[in-house]
């Protein structure tokens, strides 16, 4: 109750009337089943077309070897013919099915692809270089040393060494190097030549492994190499004083020791030290600044520098110093984007060297080790991070690639290498080993290439069980199989197309009763006949099922044939666009049956007669009418109860009870009084008065169509002591027209008397 404790206006939200009831969705389908490839561990994904599914789960797989083959497709109890998943996922969507949860089934013995990396300094080749060339362009120079360190390059092909010589000169930022002997050979960066240092270390750093198990794997390929992941520029000492920005007063002949410049603020020799660097075109000089009696200023170079001529006007600028004495500590400009820990490389334009950040204090940065040499205002430290890149190339030629760049190899980050391959990468897994190490000098790397291929997955078909089909139930996100299914609470409609193991077929009933919010599609064995069919049927009664008879016949564009196919898949699909088009009241039946072959695209032709003894069974025929196309011509469930046996009716309960439960979950806890019972009856009237309104319910006005009470009558004091609000409804849906019957008789003409 709200509080008025002093004097003032007071604004105040009430709830007016009762609250909306929004239905839930009921073309929402769940499948299990064997795919290529995909996630196996935990919840259920959506796809949305046949398209995203194939990126997700892959494309159709091949049949089996014949021995297991023939053990699953001829065992009429156990059996099924799984790898046809794919095909009854596409037709679901052919159908018009728009949102389908997967939940992929692997054998327990089924092994992911892997492969182990060592360690060593390799740059492959980022662009071509013709024979005689001196200059090469690599992808990186992290772990380089720079000038007068030996390189080997090598074929990417058949991994032959193509020439080793020296580094005579390096540019870090676009990853070139100068040869101080030229190419005996063209080099190829599409073969996949690099440049490598040294030898590789055997010592294991790195594992990874295809992100689910199967053979897929063995086409994806890994790569991880070094990433200048920040550029950072090296402040100037504090002690150095100003900067000044000049220009020559006078043209300098090459290689003189003294050049004259114009006076500027900043440019005073009283103010300055006895010796600055300055940069004059593109070279970087130590110099001495002095003022002659003329009011001119002159820069005096050391004896014997060497340059080029220089004109009146060229550009000379004063380079500060970065580090003025010996020490571990360095100014860097944007020091927040290192951290402790950080792998870094500096370049002083003839060496790379690498050091760890120790501490960081503001833009203060402390080294493990001395900064080498001089470092200027216009060198750049860089911070070694790792890249990994991972493909993998389909049975169809696609190719599926991504990359993770900004990872750290080591340390408990969310940018860490291994969580981070684990929370974004559909591809591979990381594992650390024992040698993993952040120097870059040692950064992991394939034994031989620049890529790493995996290998050695397994499929293992053979130990595939009816009990992966059915699944365990571990808890929420660590179900498999049809008990991952639970996981979904927006499934609707449920299928294992191909699977006519009673056990895997009474698990997914079992689930479907048990949850009471979803209703099961069922596959026959293949090829039985009329009397085969019913046998099959009787081991059934739930008004939860359908079961569909016979297989259609689709094209299996990977192998290029006609093949059976179980109907289950195609009819999910057509619930879904029936419930999309008319309503979840409508019966799915007397619908065209898409994504079949045009012709003879059902496997057995069903007449009438065989359909007179199919429909009393509740066994659903599908059927071919000349001119009408393939269609669905029943629409009963497997229940003996006669006020259960149509499928629309049951899943229009099913619809309004799911409905109902989740739109008064706000009445929990309410005061339970005459108020709250009112709310209660208006809100479900007014639902219930706008299902009948689209023609789901029976009756000429609402009072015929349903009924609500919520009152004393339907409670106790008990019950109201109890805490519990009961609210009693009645429901009066609408049953198909499945015998339209017109009476016609003969009509004799009779005698007109005037």
């Amino acid at each position: 109750m709200a509080e008025y404790l002093s004097p003032g206006v007071y604004i105040e939200e009430v709830d007016a009337g009762p609250r909306p009831i929004a239905g839930v969705s009921t073309s929402t389908a769940g499948m299990a089943g064997v795919t290529m490839r995909g996630p196996y561990t935990g919840k259920p994904k959506l796809v949305t077309n046949f398209l995203e599914f194939q990126n997700t789960f892959g494309g159709f797989l091949r049949e089996p070897d014949p021995l297991i083959r023939d053990t699953w497709a001829n065992d009429p109890v156990e059996g099924g013919r799984w790898w046809l998943f794919p095909l009854a996922v596409k037709g679901f969507f052919d159908n018009g099915g728009q949102r389908l949860y997967i939940k992929r089934v692997a054998g327990r013995q089924a092994t992911p692809s892997s492969g182990v990396l060592g360690h060593g300094v390799m740059s492959p080749v980022a662009g071509d270089a013709a024979k005689g060339a001196t200059r090469l362009e690599l992808g990186h120079l992290i772990g380089f040393s720079g000038v007068g360190q030996q390189i080997q390059i090598f074929r990417g092909d058949d991994q032959q060494s193509i020439h080793t010589a020296g580094v005579a000169a390096y540019d870090a930022t676009t990853h070139r190097i100068e040869l101080d002997a030229p190419l005996p050979a063209e080099v190829r960066a599409g073969r996949g030549d690099y440049a490598q240092i040294g030898t590789r270390g055997a010592e294991r750093t790195l594992e990874f492994a295809a992100v689910s198990p199967g053979s897929w794997g063995d086409a994806v390929q890994v790569r991880i190499q070094p990433m200048a992941a920040a550029a950072l520029p090296v402040l100037p000492d504090p002690q150095e004083g100003g900067l000044f920005v000049t220009r020559l007063a006078a043209d300098a002949a090459a290689d003189s020791e003294t050049v004259e410049v114009e006076a500027v603020t900043g440019l005073d020799p009283d103010e300055l030290p006895p010796d600055v660097w300055v940069g004059i075109g593109s070279g970087r000089f130590k110099a001495q600044v002095s003022r002659p009696a003329d009011g001119k200023v002159t820069l005096t170079l050391p004896s014997g520098t060497a340059h080029e001529e220089w004109r009146s006007g060229l550009l000379v600028r004063r380079v500060r110093r970065g580090n003025t004495s010996a020490g571990t500590t360095l100014r860097i400009g944007g020091a927040s984007r290192l951290y402790e820990g950080a792998v870094v490389q500096l370049d002083d334009g003839s060496h790379l060297t690498i050091r760890t950040v120790e501490t960081i204090a503001a833009d203060v940065v402390t080294l493990d080790g001395d900064v080498p040499g001089t470092l200027f205002e216009t060198d750049r430290l860089h911070l070694v991070e790792a890249q990994v890149d991972a493909r993998f190339t389909d049975p169809s030629g696609t190719v599926e690639t991504e990359t993770h760049r900004n990872l750290r190899l080591t340390g408990d980050t969310p940018s860490n290498l291994v969580t981070t391959l684990a929370g974004r990468s559909r591809l591979v897994r990381a594992t650390a080993l024992g040698a993993l190490s952040t120097d870059p000098t040692k950064f992991p790397l394939p034994a031989v290439g620049s890529w790493l291929t995996l290998d050695g997955g397994d499929d293992a078909y053979g130990s595939l069980s009816v009990a992966d089909f059915v699944g365990e139930d571990g808890g929420s996100g660590k179900r498999t199989g049809i008990a991952a299914l639970e996981d979904i609470d927006e499934v609707a409609v449920c299928a294992v197309p191909g699977m006519w193991s009673g056990t895997v077929e009474s698990a997914l009933v079992t689930h479907c009763e048990l949850l009471k919010d979803r209703f099961a599609i069922l596959d026959p064995q293949d090829g039985l006949d009329i009397e085969g069919v019913q046998a099959f049927r009787e081991r059934f009664d739930t008004k939860y099922a359908a079961l569909y008879h016979p297989w259609l016949v689709t094209r299996d564009l990977s192998a290029g044939r006609d093949v059976e196919v179980p109907p289950s898949g195609h009819m999910a699909g057509i619930y879904a666009r029936v419930d999309v088009e008319r309503g979840v009241h409508k019966a799915p039946a007397n619908a065209v049956i898409r994504g079949i072959r045009p012709t003879d695209g059902i496997a057995q032709d069903v007449t009438k007669r065989h359909q007179d003894l199919l429909n009393p069974k509740g066994i659903n025929a599908l059927r071919f009418f000349p001119g009408l196309g393939h269609r669905v011509w029943g629409a009963r469930t497997l229940s003996s109860d006669s006020s259960w046996k149509y499928i629309n009716v049951r899943r229009l309960f099913l619809y309004l009870e799911e409905s109902i439960d989740e739109g008064t979950q706000w009445v929990v806890f309410e005061p339970n009084d005459e108020a709250l019972w009112s709310l209660v009856r208006q809100t479900v009237t007014n639902f219930l008065t706008t299902v009948w309104r689209s023609g789901a319910l029976a009756g000429t006005t609402a009072d015929e169509a349903f009924f609500v009470a919520c009152d004393r009558t339907t409670m106790t004091e008990d019950d109201l002591a109890g805490g519990r609000l009961i609210c009693a409804i009645g429901v009066a849906p609408v049953f198909p027209a499945e015998f339209v019957i017109f009476r016609i008789q003969q009509k004799t003409r009779e005698t007109q008397l005037a």
